[in-house]
C-alpha cells in the first residue's frame, strides 16, 4: 500500500508537467505572421495635419491648442478634432483657433474608428495624433516628430511623456522609467524574421510599442495599414501590424508632450486590465501567471515603493498618503493584470467601459 509520502512523490512530476505546458501555453505568441516587402524611395513631405479626438477636455485643451498654435513647424499645419459628445467649451475652444470640427456621437467613439476617420478628413503626408490632455512640451514638437520620416520605411514615430509639474514621485517614476520616458532614440524593425519568433513575449511588446498620447504617422502607411477598430490599444495593434509588414517604428524622445494622470482605483483597473488582455491577446505576454503569485508580486511591489516613498518624496503629508495608499494601488494594479491576461487566455467576455 502506497504511503501519502509516495503518492505525492508520484504526482509531483505530473504536476510539473501540466503546470510548465500551461506557463508554455500562456506564453506563447498567438501569431507571428512577418511580410518583409520592400518600400519605395522617400516621400515629399508638404503639408502635416493634426488630429485630437475629444470629449469635454476641460480647460486644460486651451493650453493644447495654444501650444500647438505656438509651434515653430517647415510645414503648413491644419488641425482636426472630433468630438464624441462634449457638454463644455471644447468645441469653442478648438473653433475659437481654427480647427476642423467633426462630430460623432458618444456610442461612436472608438479608439481605433475614431482616428481613422479623422485621418480620411484630413490631407497632409503626415498626421500627428494627439490625445486631448498631452500638452506640446515646446515649440519644436510637430518638427522633431516629424524628422524621423527622412527614413522612408518609417511608418510612425511616437514621443516621450513628460509627468504634469503636480504628478507624485511615484507617478513620476513609473512615467520617467517606461517605454515612453526614454531619452535615448531608437528605431524598431525586424531585420530577422526568425530572431524575432525567438524572442520573449516583453521583447516582442517592447519592440512593437507605439503610443497614441503623441505620435505621427504615415499617410501612404496608415492607406495601407489603418487602425484597428479597437476599444483600446489601437495603437500597439497597429505598431504590431507595421513592423511585421516590414516598416519601422521610431521613437524621439526631443519630441514630447506633458502628460500624467491622477487616475481613480476604479479607472487604474480598468485600464490594467484592458491592457493585460491586449498584451496577452498580441503577444502572449502575461506577467502574473497564476493567482498563487499574486499575494507575493503585490508585497514586492509595495516594499519597493514604500522605499522609495521614503527616500524621494519630502513632504510629510504627502509621504504618509502615498505610503498608505500604496499597497491598496498595488493590489489592484497586479490584480487587474493577472485577470486580463486570464480572461484573454480563456477567451472570457467581459465589458469594460469608461476607459
Amino acid at each position: 500500500m502506497l504511503t501519502p509520502l509516495a503518492i505525492r512523490e508520484k504526482v509531483r512530476p505530473v504536476i510539473a508537467k501540466i503546470k510548465k505546458k500551461r506557463l508554455e501555453r500562456m506564453q506563447a505568441s498567438p501569431t507571428l505572421t512577418i511580410v518583409p516587402i520592400v518600400r519605395p524611395v522617400k516621400e515629399t513631405i508638404t503639408h502635416v495635419s493634426l488630429v485630437i479626438p475629444t470629449k469635454n477636455a476641460g480647460p486644460l485643451f486651451a493650453e493644447v491648442l495654444n501650444r500647438i498654435r505656438a509651434q515653430e513647424a517647415v510645414y503648413p499645419i491644419d488641425v482636426t478634432i472630433i468630438d464624441s459628445g462634449s457638454t463644455d467649451e471644447t468645441v469653442a475652444l478648438a473653433q475659437e483657433q481654427g480647427a476642423k470640427i467633426i462630430t460623432i456621437s458618444p456610442d461612436q467613439f472608438n479608439h481605433g474608428f475614431t482616428r481613422n476617420m479623422g485621418i480620411e478628413n484630413t490631407f497632409g503626408d503626415v498626421v500627428v495624433l494627439l490625445t486631448q490632455d498631452a500638452v506640446p512640451g515646446d515649440t519644436q514638437l510637430i518638427q522633431n516628430l516629424t524628422k524621423a520620416f527622412d527614413d522612408p520605411l518609417v511608418a510612425g514615430v511616437y514621443g516621450r511623456q513628460v509627468p504634469r509639474p503636480e504628478a507624485d514621485v511615484l507617478t513620476r517614476r513609473n512615467l520617467d522609467g517606461w517605454l515612453t520616458g526614454r531619452m535615448e532614440a531608437d528605431v524598431s524593425f525586424i531585420d530577422d524574421a526568425v530572431r524575432y519568433g525567438s524572442l520573449t513575449p516583453y521583447e516582442r511588446y517592447k519592440l512593437c510599442n507605439f503610443d497614441n498620447v503623441c505620435s505621427a504617422i504615415r499617410r501612404s502607411a496608415w492607406k495601407e495599414i489603418p487602425f484597428p477598430a479597437n476599444e483600446f490599444a489601437e495603437d500597439l495593434e497597429w505598431g504590431k501590424r507595421v513592423v511585421e509588414m516590414g516598416w519601422k517604428i521610431a521613437y524621439e524622445p526631443t519630441a514630447f508632450v506633458v502628460h500624467s494622470h491622477n487616475r481613480s482605483l476604479s479607472y487604474e483597473f480598468k485600464r490594467a486590465y484592458l491592457c493585460h488582455r491586449k498584451l496577452y491577446s498580441l503577444f502572449g505576454l502575461c506577467t502574473v501567471p497564476s493567482r498563487t503569485r499574486l499575494v507575493a508580486y503585490v508585497i514586492k511591489a509595495t516594499v519597493k515603493d514604500w522605499v522609495y516613498v521614503c527616500r524621494n518624496e519630502p513632504r510629510f503629508r504627502k509621504r504618509l498618503s502615498l505610503l498608505a495608499n500604496v499597497p491598496i494601488l498595488n493590489s489592484v494594479a497586479i490584480y487587474a493584470q493577472y485577470r486580463g491576461a486570464r480572461d484573454q487566455r480563456l477567451l472570457r467576455n467581459t465589458k469594460i467601459e469608461g476607459v
